[in-house]
């Protein structure tokens, strides 16, 4: 009994063992392939994986090679995979070198997953239909930081390489790059040498402010504090890198690093708690791409093997599963197909089917066994020294996604650190006052800059300090010619002299290539200061210059003759000569009106248009008078039509309208200040106006350039009309607001802007930007331009009339002009007046005379009798306060009364015209 007891538990111990290895039979073997390329971290998380924790799906070991080259591996996988130790997956960790070797083509040939974990992509993928490739192709990386460059807006920027492996690391980014004008700059760093000469050259002579830097992990820090050595403001540099690593790096030990520093990753910190299943602590360092990669390779593998060994219909037994290959050479073709694995076909298209979501993402393959549906981590570094996750890129939008704010590092304020503003002496935007309490500083900037700060404070609670300096030369900067540097504030502001530069400053394309500008503060465009044409003395008598003194000499002396002629011709004319006594058929007298009274009254009313009352019968006569009012006619024609063109060339103050009237003249000549935006205006035209300006500009001698605005000014005064200068339309404002014989002549040949200057990636241009645009919806700088601009404290030398030429009138004649029509008037009213007294008063001795009355009484009688407004008759003769004289009337009364009684008959026969006449 015993014995058989005995037996039984050797049976079952036996079972078990044999039930054991049936199990381990049942699962997949797989190997690991590692060498000194590797990294320890991947070996050992195979190793922790397949031999220690194990898997029910599969089982394996790992071939930890002392040699490089892929003969020499292959020759050792042979044996690795000898007496029944054949594998159905090798996970590859070694680099490619964009080719499939030996190892990959034995697998390939025993129909073997191959899975590949190197970066560079082999170029026989597409057919090596067991090959596997688990790092994301390097155009797809690229593209994604094409979308960052994008999102960072870089206009120029430098490519930092080690070795070529980069330029197919990058290549998207070097094959879309259409920016002409700048091209990429490429540098090559040696990782054992120093490379402080070639940052140099790069941010001190090229000035080159944006760098992606595509190099190993471990040589990440070697640069960057090579770069701090070399650069003390490195808060204005910005860097990409490239290597998916580098977010786990800190940088606490290099504070002078206070640039923008940005990244891609496929792993994320959060993924940490993850690696203890695999037996690996991460707190002495961080998880690397390659062991992240080899971990979701296994765990891909692994979910593979259990979807192929569930698929219905396809339940794997342990008679079942064939024996994996040798991984060895063969004879020949068909030998490979002899020994070739039989179910590689499934575990290939279980492994495409298959998605899992692992340390770097969604394992995803398409059918070439490249990696699809990538997504991107996207994190900037922080001011703790360590990246800060800010977004993510997805493969299939090619999108970064900003999913929080992070600061970045070159906002950090230094201590005791003060922005430096660079400005020049230019009314009325900076001016230096000094009196004996010091030097201060006034102007339309230091307002602006002082609301600019203080409305950051306001909004952000940040107190930032600045000072003020002024440049030498008082210059705005150009380039200076065979060099790359600039003079003035923009040569300062790229030499990291000063943080901003405020002043006069137009934002062009050329000067935006060197700095960058703020939103802008003032819109303004180009035009032309002129000096007003001097005005001539009043004339009292200038209705009389449209006919010159000739001219009226010959008309006065024309209008005696005529008259005179005219006097002649009726006298001779018997038609003229008519029965006084329209009644009496048989006249013993006839009468002619014709004295040279009224010649003359005849003639002066042509000549005035009114026409008279009288008009002249005979033939000749009316011949006369017909050509005198057709000369009449000539005259006043002429005289009207030579007042219309006097009136219009008074209102014509200058013959220059425009930039037009400008051109097609050469009594005036024209100029701008040198080598400034309005003269490049000029030069850098198509518009055939415009070039047609700068060429007369260029040629004419002297030079018509001048080297600032206030020479210009001074130019314009002292040309007397003859210089007109081409400026902004803010600085015209100014000037002919103080200068009143100042003014603008035409519109505004283009519209420009003032920004405040900055250098390339200056870390607090959105709060300066931010700040401009409240400060605009506010009105506080159209109020600042008002106080600078008209105001400026009061100043009494300001100008009243600030643009007389578009007034009400101007140009007009005016009362000085039209005091000698006013003059004839009056002395030719007094003169009249005077005649009628002396005839009254005449009149009134010979009523004394012939009435024996004094001549007191008769004045005052014809006085009262005609001088009543209130009466519109009167007798013939008025009572006098004496008896009238019974004498017999005089004849010259007697002829007065028969003429009343003439006109008494013709009045009572008027409508018998020609009787009359």
């Amino acid at each position: 009994m015993p014995l058989i007891k005995h037996r039984i538990i050797v049976i079952s111990f036996a079972l078990l063992f044999a039930s054991a290895d049936a199990l381990r039979s049942a699962s997949f073997p797989i190997g690991g392939l590692f060498n000194e390329q590797t990294l320890p971290s991947s070996s050992e998380i195979f190793k922790n994986k397949v031999e220690k924790i194990g898997s029910t799906a599969y089982h394996g070991r790992s071939l930890e090679s002392s040699v490089v080259d892929s003969y020499s591996i292959s020759l050792e996988l042979c044996p690795y995979t000898a007496d029944n130790h054949g594998i159905v997956a090798l996970i590859d960790a070694r680099p490619t070198d964009g080719i499939c070797d030996i190892t990959c083509l034995l697998c390939n040939r025993h129909n073997v997953t191959h899975i590949s974990i190197g970066w560079e992509p082999i170029d026989t993928l597409a057919t090596d239909l067991y090959t596997f490739q688990y790092h994301p192709h390097p155009n797809m990386i690229s593209k994604a930081y094409v979308a960052l460059i994008k999102l960072l807006q870089w206009d120029k920027f430098t490519i930092l390489y080690e070795d070529e492996g980069s330029f197919i690391r990058l290549e998207e980014i070097i094959n879309t790059w259409d920016n002409i004008r700048e091209p990429i700059l490429f540098r090559k760093l040696d990782p054992k040498g120093d490379n402080r000469e070639t940052f140099k050259e790069l941010l001190k002579v090229a000035h080159m402010n944006y760098h992606i830097l595509d190099c190993h992990f471990n040589n990440i820090h070697k640069y960057m504090s090579e770069i701090t050595q070399v650069e003390n403001s490195t808060e204005y540099q910005s860097f990409i890198l490239t290597n998916l690593d580098a977010y786990t790096l800190d940088f606490e030990g290099m504070p002078a690093l206070m640039a923008n520093v940005s990244t891609l990753h496929l792993t994320t910190h959060i993924d940490d708690v993850k690696w203890q299943d695999f037996g690996i602590k991460t707190d002495d360092e961080a998880i690397q791409l390659e062991t992240a990669l080899v971990a979701d390779a296994l765990n891909h593998v692994e979910k593979a093997m259990r979807v192929m060994m569930d698929k219905p219909g396809n339940v794997l037994k342990l008679s079942h599963i064939p024996s994996p290959p040798e991984l060895c050479a063969r004879t020949s073709k068909a030998k490979y197909e002899e020994f070739a694995w039989p179910w590689g076909k499934q575990l290939r298209e279980a492994l495409i089917q298959t998605t899992f979501k692992g340390f770097t993402g969604f394992i995803e393959l398409d059918e070439e066994g490249k990696r699809k549906n990538v997504v991107l981590h996207y994190s900037k570094l922080g001011k703790d020294s360590r990246f800060k996750l800010a977004g993510t890129w997805e493969s299939r939008t090619n999108i970064i996604k900003t999913e929080r704010i992070v600061n970045d590092r070159s906002t950090a304020t230094k201590p005791n650190s003060k922005i430096r503003i660079a400005t020049k002496k230019d009314l009325p935007y900076f001016d230096v006052v000094e009196n004996d309490n010091g030097t201060f500083y006034r102007g339309f900037v230091v307002d602006l800059i002082e609301a600019i700060f203080n409305q950051i404070k306001n909004e952000t609670n940040i107190e930032l300090e600045y000072e003020f300096y002024r440049v030498a030369g008082d210059k705005l900067g150009n380039p200076i010619p065979k060099t790359k540097k600039w003079d003035g504030i923009l040569g300062d502001l790229i030499d990291h002299k000063a943080e901003l530069g405020v002043a006069d400053i137009t934002i062009t394309a050329e000067r935006l290539t060197a700095v960058d500008f703020s939103t802008p503060f003032m819109v303004l465009g180009i035009s032309m200061l002129f000096k007003k044409p001097v005005q001539p003395p009043p004339d009292k008598f200038s209705f009389m210059n449209p006919l010159s003194l000739d001219v009226w000499l010959y008309l006065a002396t024309t209008y005696i003759i005529v008259s005179y002629i005219l006097l002649i011709c009726a006298r001779m004319s018997q038609e003229d000569w008519v029965n006084p006594h329209p009644c009496n058929m048989e006249p013993e007298n006839l009468q002619n009106i014709w004295d040279l009274y009224n010649c003359m009254w005849l003639t002066m009313g042509a000549i005035m248009t009114q026409g008279c009352d009288i008009l002249p019968r005979a033939p000749g006569s009316r011949w006369i008078t017909g050509m005198w009012w057709f000369f009449a006619l000539i005259v006043t024609a002429s005289y009207t039509a030579n007042m219309s063109t006097f009136l219009i060339n008074n209102r014509r103050t200058n013959f220059i309208k425009d930039v037009k009237d400008l051109s097609e003249q050469t009594k005036v000549s024209y100029g701008a200040v040198d080598n400034s935006s309005t003269f490049k205006f000029f030069k850098n035209s198509n518009e055939s106006l415009y070039q047609k300006i700068w060429t007369v500009m260029e040629t004419t001698r002297p030079s018509v350039f001048t080297s600032s605005n206030e020479e210009g000014l001074h130019r314009v005064l002292k040309s007397e009309g003859k210089y007109a200068f081409f400026m902004e339309s803010t600085a015209i404002e100014y000037y002919t607001n103080r200068y009143c014989d100042l003014k603008m002549v035409g519109s505004k040949l283009d519209s420009k802007e003032y920004g405040i200057a900055m250098p390339k990636n200056f870390p607090r241009k959105g709060l300066i930007d931010h700040a401009i645009l409240s400060l605009q919806q506010l009105g506080e700088i159209t109020r600042l331009k008002t106080k600078w601009w008209e105001i400026e404290d009061n100043d009494p030398k300001l100008c009243e009339n600030k643009d007389s030429d578009n007034q009400e009138g101007q140009g007009s004649l005016q009362m000085e002009d039209t005091s000698g029509i006013f003059i004839v008037l009056g002395a030719g009213g007094i003169l009249g007046l005077f005649v009628a007294i002396i005839d009254f008063l005449l009149y009134a001795q010979q009523i004394s005379v012939k009435e024996k009355v004094t001549f007191r009484e008769a004045l005052l009688s014809e006085w009262k009798s005609s001088l009543n407004p209130r009466e519109l008759h009167r007798l013939a003769a008025p009572p006098r306060s004496a008896a009238p004289s019974t004498a017999t009337p005089s004849p010259e009364r007697e002829r007065s009364r028969s003429r009343a009684v003439s006109v008494i008959r013709a009045a009572s026969s008027f409508i018998n015209f020609d009787e009359i006449y």
